[in-house]
């Protein structure tokens, strides 16, 4: 009895590790933090990789970006795991409210994701130093 109140208590302290504002933030902000960064970043450096012939670099920088929406994507899905007996997302119960911010930090993820590969393509397709 004891073993098992003890591992109920452990497993809701992860559970609202989870819940909190934290990583359902990161989830959200992930993507649109990584795109803006892409986009800054690759603009700001075309004009050196041309010059020095790097051009990897920006394909680099493009890879990072989307290893920071994958990363915001994976806590996102941990929360949305965590909040998974929350079904409804229009309440008003902290634990609901997480599970819309889960969904919507997946969503966004998935979104930039698609954006920052977009905006790749011309990149990988036709040099951009020409």
């Amino acid at each position: 009895m004891a073993a098992d109140l003890r591992g109920d208590l452990l497993g809701a302290e992860t559970d609202l590790r989870w819940l909190s504002p934290l990583p359902l933030w990161i989830g959200i902000l992930a993507g649109p933090t990584a795109w803006a960064f892409d986009l800054t970043a690759s603009y700001a450096l075309v004009k050196w990789t041309c010059s020095t012939e790097r051009g990897a670099l920006l394909h680099l920088l493009t890879l990072v970006s989307l290893t920071a929406v994958a990363f915001g994507a994976i806590v996102s899905w941990r929360a949305l795991q965590h909040s998974a007996d929350a079904a409804p997302t229009d309440g008003g119960e902290p634990r609901q409210r997480a599970h819309f911010m889960a969904v919507l930090g997946l969503t966004s993820c998935a979104l930039f994701a698609l954006t920052i590969v977009a905006s790749a393509i011309p990149q990988w397709i036709l040099d951009g130093c020409q």
